[in-house]
């Protein structure tokens, strides 16, 4: 979702060298794709090797300003630093504030992708108009990409609460026509996911997919649609140009869908009592009712499909 700032930074500084910092797993989604960005910056600070090799980096590009979107206690640390051995400006936006700094509506709660464009224009570009997250749907651009009648399925999450149920997504493979694809790592978790979801009979056209990160944005361009799970699959789907249908559970899709909803539909049961019982969302990572998506059954997301 970063990259919709990149391209509003682009469009505003567009004879300017943009390098977009990223953990170093991540990377790789990069490497046959073109972005905003022209080059990308390992950022981890897992030891002192870390620190040194980023410290060497970030010298010789000689930057005229540092601006980071996502703060991270470590980079915090590392940038503010580096700033003050060198005449380089650091800013950053930390989402968690609730109020006060130099950032446009700090800690109020809306699109995350409207947030980090907040930040962005509150520190480098204030003297122009407030952009809009609907203008900068983030864009990832692949060679050779054709039309493929195929459904993308996103059957993980980062936690239990945020899973459509496997046995519901078994019964949609058997009601989709075109190949069906099943993205997955290699991990323990999902190929777990995958023996689950092998055990209700799928159809032949249903393929799993153990595909590298660098592979992933060639495989889903030109598909059909996304549907899934809030997570980070349909963001790439969407950045691609890929149609999505998403499951919102415990999280509503406030910060979490920050896209136009009209192309990029969900499915969302409000109000629930349980969900806002401690904060805006439900932070649980396991729950025996799920009934803020197991109510959302296969029949209902087939008739939004056909629509």
């Amino acid at each position: 979702m970063g990259l919709s700032t990149l391209q509003w930074l682009r469009a505003l500084y567009p004879e300017a060298k943009i390098v977009y910092g990223l953990p170093s797993w991540i990377i790789p989604l990069y490497k046959n794709v073109k972005t905003a960005a022209d080059s990308y910056l390992n950022v981890d600070l897992k030891n002192s090797s870390d620190w040194l090799r980023l410290y060497k980096e970030v010298k010789a590009l000689n930057p005229d300003h540092i601006h980071e979107m996502h703060l991270a206690g470590r980079t915090k640390k590392f940038f503010t630093l580096f700033t003050l051995f060198s005449s380089v400006r650091y800013s950053y936006h930390n989402h968690h504030l609730k109020s006060g700094g130099q950032v446009h509506d700090q800690g109020v709660i809306k699109s995350l992708i409207q947030r980090d464009l907040d930040g962005a224009w509150s520190f480098l570009g204030k003297d122009k108009t407030l952009p809009s997250f609907l203008d900068y749907e983030p864009k990832i651009n692949v060679q050779e990409k054709s039309e493929k009648n195929q459904y993308v399925l996103g059957v993980v999450a980062t936690r239990k609460t945020k899973m459509w149920p496997l046995e519901y997504y078994a019964k949609l493979c058997h009601n989709l026509s075109g190949k069906v694809l099943i993205p997955l790592s290699k991990s323990e978790t999902d190929l777990q996911i995958k023996k689950q979801l092998e055990s209700y009979s799928l159809p032949s056209h249903v393929e799993f997919v153990h595909a590298p990160l660098e592979e992933l944005p060639l495989l889903l361009a030109g598909s059909k649609a996304y549907i899934g799970n809030d997570t980070g699959l349909k963001h790439l789907c969407i950045a691609l140009g890929v149609k999505t249908w998403t499951f919102f559970g415990p999280e509503p899709p406030t910060e979490w869908h920050p896209y136009n909803t009209n192309l990029h539909k969900y499915f969302f049961i409000d109000p629930l009592e349980c969900r806002t019982r401690d904060a805006h969302y439900c932070g649980l990572s396991e729950c025996d009712s799920m009934i803020c998506l197991n109510q959302i059954d296969v029949d209902q997301v087939l008739s939004e499909l056909n629509k």
